[in-house]
């Protein structure tokens, strides 16, 4: 007898398996880098013709917390993974696109709820730096936020645009392949915590953890609320929260400091 009174044949929606959703996002990742190695390019030709003793070195530098850069790159990279996964989803027919990436509507209260706790954990985490006298606003957000040149850019790329695609991938595609293998939820909820971490290289072992912490939550939240867009709504609220504390730093630190 099927399980569920289901009918005999019909095939339950499955998403890719755990090493071909490996697969499929570590081609997601080449994309990712090739096309930002092309905004990378592009402003270096930039920098050739604009600058007269130009160095590769110190321009590669320097673009690693150029806001503009990161802004560009982002809004380019994110079309490219976002048609990626879409497509990697929709080319497994055993399942939609909407269950792929649980894209599942949710009711007001539960996105509050969710609000709420990166609200207490930005808050305990900010309490946290200052008692063991960690910078709440690192220098990276500073030097970004500085070389933004059109600051909106810098507003849609990482509170708008970062935050959704990042959630497509992690705690969607990635999630959903290795939610349904043998590591389950759990697993799911632990290693795109661990991976999205990872990926912010550009922060510190502190800064790290903070943000596998937060990706458990997020995670935890994509679980309990079988939806992306607790996550992607907390992951906005988390970036809002930071970016507010660079204009405030900016705003009260003496100039030259």
């Amino acid at each position: 007898m099927p399980e569920n009174n289901e009918p005999a044949g019909v095939q339950k929606p499955a998403p890719w398996g755990f090493w071909v959703t490996i697969g499929f996002s570590f081609v997601i990742g080449i994309v990712y880098i090739f096309v930002q190695l092309i905004i990378f390019a592009v402003f270096a030709v930039v920098a050739i013709l604009c600058t007269k003793d130009f160095d590769i070195e110190h321009f590669a530098g320097s673009l690693q917390t150029n806001g503009f850069f990161l802004s560009t790159a982002i809004c380019a990279t994110a079309p490219f993974t976002i048609v990626l996964i879409m497509l990697f989803a929709k080319i497994r027919r055993s399942i939609t696109i909407k269950e792929y990436l649980c894209l599942h509507r949710v009711g007001w209260k539960e996105l509050l709820k969710w609000s709420l706790v990166v609200l207490l954990f930005a808050g305990i985490f900010d309490t946290l730096s200052y008692l063991l006298d960690r910078p709440i606003v690192t220098q990276f957000m500073v030097d970004t936020y500085s070389t933004a040149y059109i600051v909106p850019l810098l507003w849609l790329a990482f509170i708008v645009i970062a935050p959704i695609s990042e959630e497509i991938f992690f705690r969607g595609f990635l999630f959903k392949g290795i939610e349904h293998s043998v590591l389950g939820p759990a697993g799911a909820v632990f290693i795109t915590a661990l991976l999205w971490s990872i990926m912010h290289i550009q922060y510190n072992v502190y800064g790290i953890i903070s943000l596998f912490i937060g990706g458990l939550i997020l995670g935890v939240a994509r679980v309990r609320s079988n939806s992306i867009y607790p996550p992607i709504v907390m992951h906005i609220l988390q970036n809002i929260i930071a970016t507010a504390e660079v204009v405030i730093y900016l705003m009260v630190m003496p100039k030259g400091v």
